[in-house]
């Protein structure tokens, strides 16, 4: 009998945030990356809509790292969008965006991202530096 382990991350480590100041700034960014050929489908959790870049595990370093619980987004964009909705209008381009609350590691992000969203982000360093 094959043992199945289910592991999920102990850590995500988020490299450059980005916070849009609506809905329509993120989605008209986005469509311009979209009409320029870049594939692209908005993620949504717990109120926030967002987009993200996995750094894959391409080093013996990051590899070590990824098998021991942590994960790296390079960079991810994201805006307050209370109420899921299917796709975004920007002009003729419809956005896709897809509904993730039930990955717990999606929905802890977005969780996450909202509780940033009134005020600046802020890096662990500089939080340890005003606290």
């Amino acid at each position: 009998m094959v043992e199945i382990v289910c592991s999920p991350p102990k850590q995500l480590v988020i490299l450059e945030c980005t916070r849009y100041p609506s809905l329509e700034a993120l989605s008209s960014t986005l469509a311009t990356i979209i009409r320029a050929g870049q594939p692209l489908v908005l993620k949504w959790a717990a109120g926030v809509t967002f987009s993200h870049s996995l750094l894959p595990p391409t080093t013996d370093s990051l590899m070590k790292e990824y098998l021991e619980g942590r994960l790296y987004w390079t960079d991810v964009v994201f805006a307050l969008m209370p109420e899921y909705k299917s796709t975004i209008k920007v002009g003729t381009l419809d956005i896709p965006v897809i509904d993730v609350s039930p990955n717990p590691v999606l929905r802890e992000a977005a969780e996450w991202l909202k509780t940033r969203a009134y005020g600046p982000i802020l890096s662990s360093e500089t939080q340890a530096k005003t606290s």
